[in-house]
Parts: structure tokens; C-alpha cells; sequence
């Protein structure tokens, strides 16, 4: 066993997003792989087997039964071999949707405007975890700066609002105004109203809301404890009490 002592890279959020869209092209792709599998399969079993009950007038898809290549037929077989993880669809479209949402910039950067702003952030005498915060957070205003850049006024003396407002300037430079359109379908701008997004069901959603409804009984039967009928609590012990 090597062990390797190289220091690990760091990825912005706009490297992330794209390396999770990639990954969902693969998975549409070997779902659309395993659904067609099986589609021929049973097309095959009905014609070969058919059954006394199934209706004469309903005809499959003819080309169901056509013969493919055999390399075609080679994807397939493995494509359900592989199968495909419903709980891993889900993360990845959950990572997609969050570094889509409006508060984070990412769906307005590019990889050639990242790579760009990256480089010229050098000029400003950053540490690497500041360049890599200002990239992803991309922020547009001098105070915001303030919050990411340690001690800014003492480095960059003896007007630090310059620098930070110059500073402020390349990163919106290498932002879009709107998100890409490979992205409405995440971000909503310009997409038909419907978020493909959030197709998968997996049960958590009913789950929490009874939790929730369950937490929101037991609160109110502790509100009401000991103050029904005009009874007192705790802390409205009369006087003669404490004697």
C-alpha cells in the first residue's frame, strides 16, 4: 500500500454542480437503459407465452421484438445488472436543487468565469480558504467582503475600501444575470411551473408532518398543564405557602 502525502483539492460549488449534472445524465441514461431492458423482456414473454386472459386487440410495441446489435443488447444487460439506487437519485437532485437556489450563486457562474476570477484573486495577496470562499459565495458588496477577508483594513492599508470595492467588481464581472438555461428546470427561471426536482417520493415528507402534528399536541397539552380550571402553576404559589 503507497500512501500518498499530496495535499487534497479543494472544489469550488460551480465545480460540484457540474460533476452532479453529469452524474444525473448518467443515471437518466441507465434508467432509460433498464426500462427499455425490461420492455423487451416481457414483449419477448408475452409473444412466447401468451396467456388466455390477455386481450387479442392490445399489440406491444412492434419494435419491441426487433433484433438490436449485439453491442446495443451488451449495454442493456449490464445497465440492469447495475441497477439503479432511487436513495442516490435523490441526494444527487437534492445537491443540484440546493446549489441551484437563489440565495447561492453557483447557477450564475461558469467554469470559465470561475477559473478567471480565481486568477485574479492572486493579485490581492488572499489565502487559498479566502479564494475558495469568495468563489463560491461570490459576493458583490464591500461589506460582505469583510465578513470573508481577515483584517482586511491593517492588508490593505491605507484605504481598504478600494481594494475591496476593485475586488467586488471582478467578481460580478464573471456572474451572469441569469442562470443558464440548462438549469430552469432547478432554478425555476424559465421552466413551464413544474419542478422536476421533486419527483422522487420516498415517504419523509408524510413522516415529518405526522412528527410534527405529534409535537404539536404534546406542546399544547404542556401549554395547558396546570392552568386549566384557574389552577395555578408553579411560580403563582400564594405567600402563605411558603410559612
Amino acid at each position: 500500500m503507497k500512501i500518498s502525502n499530496t495535499a487534497p483539492l479543494h472544489l469550488s460549488n460551480q465545480e460540484v454542480l457540474t460533476h452532479f449534472l453529469s452524474l444525473k445524465e448518467d443515471n437518466d441514461a441507465l434508467v432509460e437503459a433498464i426500462n427499455l431492458k425490461k420492455a423487451r423482456d416481457k414483449a419477448y414473454a408475452k409473444k412466447k407465452y401468451p396467456l388466455e386472459r390477455d386481450n387479442p386487440e392490445d399489440i406491444d410495441d412492434g419494435s419491441l421484438l426487433e433484433r438490436i446489435s449485439e453491442q446495443e443488447e451488451k449495454r442493456l444487460d449490464i445497465a440492469e445488472r447495475r441497477g439503479c439506487s432511487d436513495e442516490l437519485v435523490w441526494v444527487q437532485s437534492e445537491v443540484i436543487k440546493y446549489l441551484c437556489q437563489p440565495y447561492n450563486p453557483t447557477s450564475r457562474q461558469t467554469a470559465d468565469g470561475v477559473a478567471r476570477l480565481a486568477d485574479e484573486l492572486q493579485d490581492h495577496q488572499l489565502t487559498k480558504a479566502e479564494v475558495l470562499q469568495i468563489t463560491n459565495l461570490a459576493p458583490t458588496e464591500v461589506v460582505e467582503l469583510y465578513a470573508i477577508i481577515e483584517e482586511p483594513d491593517t492588508r490593505y492599508y491605507p484605504d481598504a475600501s478600494v481594494k475591496l470595492e476593485e475586488i467586488a467588481n471582478q467578481i460580478s464581472s464573471t456572474l451572469l444575470t441569469h442562470p443558464s438555461p440548462e438549469l430552469a428546470q432547478w432554478t425555476g427561471v424559465g421552466s413551464t411551473g413544474e419542478d422536476q426536482g421533486e419527483g422522487y417520493e420516498h415517504g419523509y415528507v408524510d413522516q415529518d408532518e405526522m412528527e410534527m402534528a405529534a409535537m404539536g399536541m404534546d406542546e399544547q397539552e404542556y401549554v395547558f398543564e396546570g392552568g386549566r380550571d384557574g389552577e395555578g402553576g408553579v411560580d403563582d404559589e400564594k405567600d402563605e405557602s411558603m410559612d
